[in-house]
């Protein structure tokens, strides 16, 4: 499926290290930038999937967003214990200023156009969300965040495929009603 290049720009530039480093402390601040990005990613995947099974009918949507939160629990958990490890600061609860625009965006959508806009969002989501942690994973200098990187890497990527194939579902209209 091809996104409007718009949608790309926006998109990578949204949901890429989404938020500024968190409060000075342990940690460069590259590690801080991502701790606080999976958090936050993690925290949005949530979102979007809570609003998803509150909004949509589809049962295909649904079973992903039933998905993203179960996995995207298992992955926040993971970080939490990976930063404990290392002595770092949590990142603080939330989503970044852009991914709200986009929950806001979701949640103000209605029916199979509600149903297309998840699966666009979600591949944008999971596109960047890939980026960060690939990069972490073979060049972050934290060796518990290494390892959480990398072994979040699989999941992100088969949640990526999972979304390209929802988003290009929902285009061709031929999901499910």
């Amino acid at each position: 499926m091809r996104l409007p290049l718009r949608v790309l720009t926006a998109g990578g530039a949204a949901l890429a290290l989404v938020a500024p480093a968190f409060a000075q402390g342990p940690g460069s601040q590259r590690t801080r930038e991502f701790v606080s990005a999976s958090a936050q990613s993690d925290q949005f995947e949530i979102d979007e999937a809570v609003t998803a099974l509150a909004q949509s009918e589809n049962p295909d949507v649904r079973g992903f967003a039933t998905r993203m939160i179960e996995d995207h629990r298992k992955t926040s958990q993971a970080l939490a214990d990976a930063v404990s490890r290392s002595k770092l600061a949590a990142p603080p609860p939330g989503i970044g200023g852009d991914q709200s625009m986009f929950l806001s965006a979701l949640q103000s959508a209605r029916g199979s156009e509600f149903d297309r806009l998840y699966a666009r969002q979600q591949v944008l989501a999971h596109h960047a969300a890939l980026v960060t942690v690939e990069v972490y994973a073979a060049s972050g200098d934290d060796p518990n965040l290494r390892a959480v990187a990398a072994d979040t890497s699989a999941l992100i990527q088969s949640h990526s495929a999972m979304a390209d194939q929802l988003a290009a579902k929902m285009e061709e209209g031929q999901a499910r009603p």
